[in-house]
């Protein structure tokens, strides 16, 4: 399925990393989707679309918009 239409996929944190963009907050997320392939999808989140404290090995449900990754929430 392509990742262009609006969609919510699962997947598990690679890595998660807070970032600050003069004064505002983002995360930057590598997941690893279930039915993608081996390499890992990565994207910058909102800091508010993001839940605190993700940690790698962290099971997820990420929310594609035009394959852009627009929220990610604990599964």
């Amino acid at each position: 399925m392509s990742l262009l239409l609006p969609q919510t996929r699962s997947g598990t944190v690679q890595s998660a990393r807070l970032v600050d963009i003069h004064g505002d907050r983002y995360v930057d997320v590598a997941l690893l989707l279930d039915d993608a392939g081996a390499a890992p999808v990565t994207g910058r989140v909102s800091a508010t679309e993001c839940p605190p404290g993700l940690a790698p090995g962290e099971r997820v449900e990420a929310r594609f918009m035009m394959g852009v990754i627009t929220r990610v929430s604990r599964a």
